[in-house]
């Protein structure tokens, strides 16, 4: 963060936390992230565009009570002051061919986050159901492939019999390590609905890995692997990723943004789903 419109930044939030800049600020996805120290050590700021809130996502971090996930330090509606994670995200492990540790990785903090919490969660979770609504709106589509994961999903949420609190948007990039407390997940999104939905954004992670018949593999390896250290249906695993790369590629098409990954992914999850 540089010159005076870092400091501008900081201007806008209360003088209590005692901010003062720490490096270059950035956007991502909407968000204003800010490298910023503090009377207690670095923090990392963060700040919402206008009209979005970080409510939910503040509830959820405060809930986990930093097992499996960053501390919170200080709240406003659409700000968040954060813990300074000073480690890389576990997508480096993937990348490196890595898959087994960064599976038992992400498992393990999967626990944390589903650990039983001394206090009620007080957030307004989205519903599954809510979430997957432009899937299931595909029932009459002429894409066959989402016709199918409008039939699948619908029977996914049918059969969910314990619908849970999840981050909502667990992927590899989501999941940071920090030099003393091991690895912790950021900006949880917030849904209620299946457990088997969390690992979905995992398993389309196919980093740069360009053969089909290697990512399919990969892909049923990682569902086995998560399948058995949390005691999951691999098959039902394995579905709500496909259904979820549907999703992807239908809110891509619709925001004219490159869908390419998440139709593929969609068509190599199908593939290794159970006829």
């Amino acid at each position: 963060m540089t010159g005076g419109r870092s400091e501008t930044i900081l201007e806008k939030y209360p003088k209590s936390w005692q901010l003062s800049a720490h490096g270059t600020p950035i956007w991502r996805d909407e968000t204003l992230l800010a490298p910023v120290s503090t009377a207690f050590g670095p923090a990392m700021l963060k700040r919402a565009s206008e009209g979005k809130s970080f409510t939910t996502s503040s509830s959820l971090l405060r809930w986990y009570e930093g097992s499996g996930s960053a501390n919170i330090l200080k709240k406003q509606k659409n700000v968040q002051l954060l813990e300074w994670i000073d480690g890389p995200a576990l997508s480096n492990l993937v990348d490196e061919e890595e898959d087994n540790q960064a599976i038992d990785t992400l498992s393990d903090v999967i626990a944390k986050l589903q650990a039983p919490k001394r206090t009620p969660l007080k957030a307004r979770l989205i519903p599954l159901g809510s979430t997957m609504h432009p899937l299931l709106a595909q029932k009459y589509s002429e894409n066959l492939v989402h016709r199918h994961g409008a039939r699948l999903i619908r029977h996914l949420l049918q059969t969910t019999k314990t619908p849970l609190p999840l981050h909502g948007n667990l992927h590899f990039d989501k999941v940071m390590h920090h030099s003393k407390r091991g690895w912790l997940t950021i900006a949880p999104q917030g849904i209620c609905g299946d457990l088997h939905y969390e690992f979905a954004s995992a398993l389309c992670h196919k980093g740069e890995q360009r053969d089909s018949r290697e990512i399919r593999l990969r892909l049923s390896t990682r569902a086995t692997r998560i399948a058995n250290n949390l005691s999951l249906n691999k098959d039902r695993l394995l579905t709500f990723a496909f259904c979820h790369a549907c999703l992807k590629s239908i809110e891509a098409a619709r925001d004219s943004e490159n869908a390419t990954h998440w139709s593929d992914m969609s068509v190599l999850l199908l593939d290794n789903l159970v006829p």
